[in-house]
């Protein structure tokens, strides 16, 4: 197993790699490398860390030869979480990491049609990750798409992982009373498996899409269980004059 050290120095060569193409200056790069590290390491982070940035890096790497703009793919997949914080709308977090981009962009004099992409990938990522080719029976093979699908591998993953990350991202949204989470969540899967497809691209779809959709519709199920189970409690704690401690804090 990868130790978070060796993870951080596949980030860093990564980084290297990819702002060196565009700037000479080693202090410039190592400031923005250490400003993408730091937000990711956030304390009220639990999945969207740089665990979450290296395993989309391995996706990368995956699929690099399907990449039209691979330094596209890269700069998208560095920024896309760059702000984030769980009590403000997604639309506003994606908002925020895109101002980070840009004024990188700027440090780096990245070309427009790049940064013109990049705000298209990562701005997608606040409306559910969806294109109108996520009902299409043809796979695509497009840049966006592979990105997209990438930050969504682990909804394909094997049932522990996945349950590990559903944990995360509760710890994450822990500022939430317990039904209010697990109706918004089950809300927001749903929306997930309306679609025709979870993923948009052939490897993706071949590898994943089945384990997603297993995955999902089996959180789904258990969010709606304990949903229920805490109205539950509360309709009968509202129907007392007193609660037991252990009601009040299940």
């Amino acid at each position: 197993m990868t130790s978070l050290r060796g993870k951080l120095e596949l980030l860093w060569a990564e980084w290297q790699t990819l702002a060196r193409h565009y700037t000479d200056d080693e202090v410039l790069v190592g400031e923005w490398f250490a400003d993408i590290r730091d937000k990711h390491s956030q304390p009220h982070r639990c999945y969207h860390t740089t665990e979450h940035v290296y395993q989309m890096i391995l996706n990368y790497r995956e699929f690099y030869q399907e990449l039209t703009y691979p330094r596209t793919v890269l700069f998208a997949i560095f920024f896309h979480n760059t702000v984030y914080d769980p009590k403000c709308p997604a639309a506003e977090n994606t908002a925020r990491s895109l101002e980070e981009f840009e004024s990188c962009a700027q440090d780096l004099d990245l070309d427009s049609d790049l940064v013109r992409d990049v705000r298209e990938m990562v701005g997608l990522t606040a409306h559910g990750h969806f294109t109108e080719e996520h009902e299409q029976e043809r796979p695509v093979t497009r840049d966006l798409h592979y990105f997209l699908d990438m930050d969504l591998s682990i909804l394909g993953s094997n049932p522990v992982e996945y349950m590990l990350y559903a944990g995360r991202v509760r710890e994450e949204h822990g500022h939430e009373v317990e039904e209010e989470f697990c109706v918004r969540r089950a809300q927001v899967l749903e929306t997930f498996l309306s679609r025709k497809f979870l993923y948009a691209t052939r490897e993706f779809r071949h590898f994943a899409e089945d384990a997603a959709r297993r995955n999902v519709s089996k959180e789904v199920e258990m969010l709606r269980a304990r949903a229920a189970h805490v109205a539950g409690l509360s309709h009968t704690c509202s129907n007392k004059d007193t609660c037991s401690s252990n009601e009040r804090h299940v």
